[in-house]
C-alpha cells in the first residue's frame, strides 16, 4: 500500500493568494516575539515550517516586507493577511498555521521566545518551551 504525503492549503482572508504544501512539516511552534507580535497583530504567531521545494504558491503573488536584515515577512498584497516568514540562513519556510483551510490539521510542539510573551498569554507548559530560538 502506497502512502500518500500529506497536503496542506491556506491563503489569505480575500482568496488573492493561495498556497499547498505537500508533505511533513519540518516543524511547528508558537512564536511569542515583539516583532512576530507586531507583524500580525496578534498576542503570538503558531508557525510551521516547509522545505521550500515543498511550497507552492497556486494563486496570486505574495508581497514581501524586510522586517529586519535578511528577515521577510510575506503577506497578501490586498487584504494584508500574514502568510508567511523566511531568512538568510534558514532552510525553511515558514507558514501561518492560521492561514490553513484547516488549521487544525497541524498543532503545535513548541513556544519559542517565551521570554517575550505578554504576562497575561497562557502557554501550554507540556510542550516544549524555550526562552529564546532553540538552537
Amino acid at each position: 500500500m502506497a502512502v500518500t504525503a500529506p497536503v496542506h492549503e491556506g491563503g489569505c482572508r480575500c482568496g488573492s493568494v493561495r498556497y499547498r504544501m505537500v508533505g511533513h512539516h519540518t516543524y511547528s511552534g508558537i512564536c511569542h516575539c515583539d516583532d512576530c507580535r507586531r507583524a500580525t497583530g496578534g498576542a503570538y504567531v503558531p508557525w510551521f515550517g516547509s522545505d521550500p521545494k515543498n511550497f507552492s504558491v497556486t494563486e496570486g503573488t505574495i508581497s514581501e516586507y524586510e522586517s529586519s536584515p535578511g528577515i521577510w515577512r510575506g503577506f497578501c498584497g490586498t487584504c494584508g493577511s500574514p502568510l508567511t516568514f523566511r531568512g538568510e540562513g534558514w532552510n525553511d519556510v515558514a507558514i501561518t498555521i492560521a492561514s490553513l483551510d484547516d488549521p487544525n490539521s497541524i498543532t503545535p510542539e513548541s513556544n519559542v521566545y517565551l521570554k517575550e510573551r505578554l504576562h497575561w498569554v497562557r502557554f501550554n507548559e507540556d510542550m516544549r518551551n524555550y526562552d529564546g530560538f532553540p538552537d
